[in-house]
């Protein structure tokens, strides 16, 4: 029934958002983390990812975007087959983590719209030896940081089978290598992404939520107050210290149910 299957990822879209935009960096320098979990080829079928996933995860990205926040795609799994739809977000709406991708394959495919991160492969961390690590994290630094926009990082989170000597290998040439020459570069600056002068006019010009009904129970309710007050007896005090106190309790019941129970 991908009918009903659409309908409820469209209701999810709210409630998606407010969880993103509520527990974001308020500096606006941290991106909203989004843990890309089974939502590639060939877990969908690429028509099923343009119709569900892709139709009403865009949306929730640029609504984040037009807010003043860059999103994290920690893009677990291979997601080359997707690299043309992520290239229809605006430029530095996101962070592509790149997992088990190759990451010459990210670089050439994206590196001119986002900043990419990731793609030194676990398995070399943990089995390979040491020069493999290093020859790979140079032509890394040599390939894809050359450009700028580049975060060196593992391709996954690094488990205990991680090799310290190869952790220590990779740290120490992106120390080493991974800097650029002095004069080479603007200073860094405490701009944030979203209020770069490119940044600010691709904000003004997304869509994100815009034109989308309003859901009928609204983000960071489980039980709204309209509804609940209906079973209660009369009021005899102030109606609205005790909405208040129901609607500031509703609401830590909607997070935890979203943030402990639906996060993972």
């Amino acid at each position: 029934q991908p009918d009903k299957v659409l309908e409820a990822c469209e209701a999810l879209m709210p409630h998606l958002i407010n969880v993103g935009l509520t527990t974001a960096d308020p500096n606006n320098q941290v991106p909203i983390g989004f843990w890309m979990h089974r939502g590639c080829v060939p877990f969908f079928r690429p028509d099923q990812f343009a119709s569900h996933n892709w139709s009403t995860l865009k949306p929730c990205i640029e609504e984040f975007w037009k807010n003043g926040h860059q999103t994290l795609f920690y893009a677990e799994g291979k997601w080359k087959h997707h690299f043309e739809s992520f290239r229809e977000l605006p430029d530095s709406s996101i962070v592509f983590h790149c997992d088990q991708d190759d990451i010459f394959e990210v670089h050439r495919a994206l590196h001119d719209k986002f900043a990419i991160s990731g793609g030194i492969p676990n398995m070399k961390l943990s089995y390979g030896t040491e020069n493999e690590v290093r020859d790979f994290c140079m032509r890394v630094i040599k390939e894809v940081a050359k450009d700028g926009g580049y975060i060196m990082d593992a391709g996954a989170i690094m488990q205990d089978d991680t090799s310290i000597e190869n952790m220590r290998v990779m740290t120490d040439v992106c120390r080493e290598h991974g800097i650029y020459s002095a004069g080479s570069y603007e200073p860094p600056t405490d701009t944030p992404p979203c209020d770069l002068p490119s940044s600010v006019e691709s904000r003004e010009k997304v869509t994100g939520m815009t034109g989308r009904p309003t859901p009928k129970v609204k983000p960071n309710v489980c039980f709204p107050w309209e509804q609940r007050v209906k079973d209660l007896p009369e009021i005899t005090g102030d109606p609205a210290m005790v909405q208040q106190i129901w609607e500031d309790i509703d609401a830590l019941g909607y997070t935890y149910i979203w943030q402990l129970l639906l996060s993972f």
